[in-house]
């Protein structure tokens, strides 16, 4: 798939999975400020075009792009698509949110933890805004990885329970 097809259908899936919100949005609706700044930081062609981000109130973020992830927390991090392994809630998480919400079937909406897990290094933790932005990642993520898998490898995509 090229860079093109790849963001019009991840585009697709986060505007399916309510993009806008208060703290994410498709990146050709960002600020010309952010996107010259953000831009100024990468090689644009080792990136790929940058499709969406999601925040956190906290101000960390993550910038889905059709080559790689970068993920903004106290420093930029950046993680060529091919090296996610998989995500998943963190222990932690789980056990807030059970405390949080009693009910089991609203709890995915308690998460603003997501860890993902990396071939070459340690797993990062990605901070997203609960509810609607937490779910909508998860979904974006998975088909991103689909459309990455190109050798038809399998990633660990850990079911929230």
């Amino acid at each position: 798939m090229t860079d093109l097809e790849i963001k019009k259908n991840i585009s697709d899936k986060a505007i399916e999975y309510g993009i806008p919100t208060i703290y994410s949005f498709l990146y050709d609706d960002l600020s010309d400020d952010f996107k010259n700044e953000f831009e100024s930081s990468l090689n644009i062609t080792d990136f790929g075009i940058p499709i969406v981000k999601y925040g956190h109130p906290n101000g960390n973020w993550v910038i889905i792009g059709t080559k790689k992830l970068a993920i903004k927390m106290e420093v930029l991090n950046f993680i060529p698509a091919e090296q996610i392994k998989g995500f998943e809630v963190p222990k932690t998480e789980k056990e807030k949110a059970k405390r949080n919400q009693p009910d089991r079937m609203n709890r995915k909406f308690e998460y603003e933890v997501l860890t993902l897990n990396i071939h070459s290094s340690e797993p990062i933790n990605i901070w997203l805004n609960k509810r609607l932005d937490y779910y909508g990642f998860w979904h974006v993520m998975i088909r991103f990885l689909k459309l990455k898998n190109d050798d038809n490898t399998k990633y660990d995509v850990i079911a929230v329970k």
